[in-house]
């Protein structure tokens, strides 16, 4: 009798091991795949991070700065403020520039301008800037500072360009506003140079707006399942602009990406849509090569995805036509 009640409890035992098993295969199985908004804009914080100039300069003398690719900015003795008071001591001085739309990608500094009655326009931009200032770990104001941009960044003077400042919608997405009180002189001499003076600190933009004859129409684009605005984005990239990079903004109902209501792409322009994410710490994205159709639905899907570490996945961008 206790030989078969022995029996019974090894069977029990090796019955309750197996059923933890299956429970934990199937548990297993709903492990979400695709990753969280956090570990997404981790990817865009890093390359953000990671192009940061530093400069320690002494507030009370003219300082000339020049970055790594030769744009030179100038502050006067006392542009440095804290509490509307010129500051003394030892400043740390933040700069981060971009042109290309590979470095405009990983940052997520697209060239997009908002405009009055919420509408949006393409762009193709001179010089993406953004310059910061603290001492002692506090945020500091300024009274203004010059900045001289290097034409030769960018193909050379354009003198459609003008002056935007960059911002962040309600909803996280960044887009450059006019600023039409900011002149930019056009400096022809030995080395061309976009000039102006800023009065903040932050994001700015030369630019011009992106021209193209052709009617216009606004397009969709559809993610791969599982994919949402939350833990992806969509870019368009406009074939034979460089300095231009276009984000689509996700609609969290229909799940799809989207210019915005006012039509904006010419039909008929040659391009590459981008979808963007993240796996496993590094960028997963897919590009599909595109003739813009009136209306046009445009869909990823999961096999067209692959991964990529950030250095290469600005070079796949910078390829492109």
């Amino acid at each position: 009798m206790k030989s078969f009640l022995k029996k019974i409890g090894l069977l029990s035992i090796a019955s309750f091991s197996l059923l933890s098993c299956d429970m934990n295969d199937n548990n297993d199985q709903f492990v979400n795949p695709f990753p969280t908004n956090g570990e997404l804009n981790a990817l865009f914080s890093d390359a953000i991070n990671s192009r940061k100039q530093v400069f320690t300069i002494d507030p009370t003398t003219v300082n000339y700065i020049t970055t790594t690719q030769g744009i030179e900015l100038t502050f006067t003795s006392g542009a440095f403020l804290l509490n509307s008071a010129p500051v003394t001591g030892p400043v740390t001085v933040e700069v981060i520039e971009i042109y290309n739309r590979g470095d405009m990608l990983v940052t997520d500094k697209p060239t997009v301008a908002k405009l009055p009655g919420n509408n949006f326009e393409i762009l193709t931009s001179g010089g993406e800037l953004y310059v910061n200032a603290k001492q002692n770990g506090q945020q500091l104001t300024t009274s203004g500072y010059v900045l001289q941009i290097p034409a030769a960044l960018t193909g050379g003077i354009d003198t459609d360009m003008s002056v935007f400042t960059g911002e962040f919608l309600p909803d996280g997405n960044f887009f450059w506003i006019p600023i039409n009180q900011w002149d930019l002189a056009f400096g022809n001499g030995a080395a061309p140079a976009y000039t102006t003076f800023s009065s903040n600190f932050g994001w700015t933009n030369i630019d011009k707006f992106y021209s193209n004859p052709n009617p216009k129409t606004n397009i969709n684009v559809i993610p791969p399942v599982g994919y949402t605005n939350a833990n992806s984005k969509v870019f368009l990239s406009i074939d034979g602009d460089m300095n231009s990079l276009v984000n689509l903004i996700g609609d969290s109902l229909t799940q799809t990406f989207t210019f915005n209501s006012y039509p904006a792409f010419p039909i008929g322009l040659e391009c590459h849509i981008i979808f963007i994410s993240e796996e496993d710490g590094i960028w997963k994205y897919g590009i599909k090569p595109t003739t813009i159709q009136a209306n046009g639905s445009y869909t990823f899907s999961a096999s067209e995805l692959s991964t990529s570490t950030e250095a290469n996945l600005v070079q796949i961008i910078n390829n492109l036509p």
